[in-house]
């Protein structure tokens, strides 16, 4: 019997646990290729953890680590066509990549809104290298507060911290922010009341899709860290040292953007099925409403509880699940993922956990949400790989931007 080719496009949760799922359970019957820009799968939910001074090995794991000894062809290459009647997917090296199945995981990007002077100002926190560039630019801000130590209106600027966007990812990045930037400050001659930490909301309370009661317990913590939030603001554009707000205006060099997400451009690109949300139209299996060979995983599906990283585990599995009953000429199982756990930390130690009607606060939820980046590991890892990761994770691994360039400048300023 000829082996059918499945082709998997995107090294995330999703794309990885359809990969492991069918090299498992389906190696008689397929071959599989998974096609990604980059060699390694990246960890968004502790990209703040990176910027903040952890280790990186927990978001960033190599991919050949993940597929040793798996029967999948990872191929590094750049999607940048689909050709659905040809059943043919291009590749921006002119490679030509067939196929019988098709699962397109590409995940999700930075949405700006079309707001003036974001793209081009502020820091994302949708990928390693913007982490890192992050990090770096919070030790050349603070160093710039140190040298210029005369200019206290300048200090103020560099100081102040901007995130703006007050969901799950602007949240854990405030709350962790504002101890560790008061932490590298103090560590190096400077006032820790310098730095400041605002968090910007257009709704009228913090991760607005969650209940209030759950969310009061989050505010009333970041507050106590020393978090300055503002509800019911939105941005009105963005220049080199400040953000304005309509009413107000806010001098900071440094404005974190975390309040837009949207399914990559090119599924609109290729005239797919987009909803009001810019996610993709799918089936009660996953596929493409019109073509039953082609899959859609992860962020970029239009289902109940998309972005979330169980949610986009159980997809690569269900679509495994699919497959195989399609091969078997089988009744296919209906797309019904688990409610995921909402696990939101809020500075070091903290996280608030809503679990079903459960709530926890505090250590027990940093804990319980540690657990749950476990859980995501053990998805596409091997239990000794995972448990490496996960406990990687938890260690600091901090390279002081301050430090290396005052070592660096040293002779320079005898």
């Amino acid at each position: 019997m000829n082996k059918k080719h499945m082709v998997i496009v995107g090294g995330g949760f999703a794309g990885i646990a359809a990969a492991l799922a069918c090299a498992e359970r389906l190696v008689k019957h397929v071959t599989i290729t998974l096609i990604t820009a980059t060699p390694h799968f990246e960890y968004h939910a502790a990209l703040y953890r990176l910027v903040t001074g952890s280790s990186s090995t927990e978001v960033c794991i190599p991919l050949h680590e993940i597929f040793a000894g798996k029967n999948v062809e990872v191929v590094e290459d750049r999607i940048t066509d689909l050709d659905r009647d040809g059943k043919v997917v291009v590749g921006s090296s002119g490679v030509r990549y067939s196929y019988d199945y098709l699962i397109l995981a590409l995940g999700s990007e930075t949405n700006y809104f079309g707001v003036p002077g974001l793209k081009e100002y502020s820091y994302g926190m949708k990928s390693i290298a913007e982490a890192l560039r992050l990090k770096e630019h919070i030790s050349d801000v603070l160093l710039t507060c140190k040298i210029d130590d005369a200019n206290k209106t300048d200090q103020v600027c560099n100081a102040n911290f901007v995130v703006i966007g007050a969901g799950a990812t602007g949240v854990e990045m405030a709350g962790q922010l504002i101890v560790y930037a008061r932490e590298l400050a103090k560590e190096h001659g400077l006032d820790p009341a310098l730095v400041s930490v605002e968090l910007i909301e257009g709704a009228g309370k913090i991760i607005p899709s969650l209940p209030a009661r759950f969310t009061d317990r989050i505010e009333h913590h970041l507050r106590g860290l020393g978090v300055n939030i503002f509800l019911n603001r939105m941005i009105e554009r963005e220049e080199i040292e400040g953000i304005y707000l309509g009413d107000m205006s806010m001098k900071a060099r440094t404005v974190i953007w975390t309040a837009g997400v949207k399914a990559n451009a090119v599924y609109e690109r290729w005239k797919l099925p987009i909803n009001k949300q810019g996610k993709v139209e799918v089936d009660e299996h996953l596929r493409l409403h019109f073509d039953p060979d082609v899959f859609i995983a992860g962020d970029g599906a239009a289902t109940k509880y998309s972005g979330w990283a169980q949610t986009a585990v159980y997809d690569g599995e269900h679509i495994e699940r699919v497959v195989e009953s399609d091969l078997k000429q089988k009744s296919m199982p209906v797309y019904d993922p688990p409610p995921p756990m909402n696990a939101i930390p809020a500075g070091p130690q903290w996280a608030a956990i809503l679990w079903g009607n459960k709530r926890f606060y505090g250590r027990i939820g940093w804990w319980l949400r540690r657990l749950a980046d476990l859980r995501s590991f053990l998805g596409i890892l091997s239990p000794i790989k995972a448990w490496k990761v996960f406990k990687n994770g938890s260690s600091i691994c901090d390279n002081c931007g301050i430090c290396s360039v005052e070592k660096h400048s040293a002779p320079h300023e005898a």
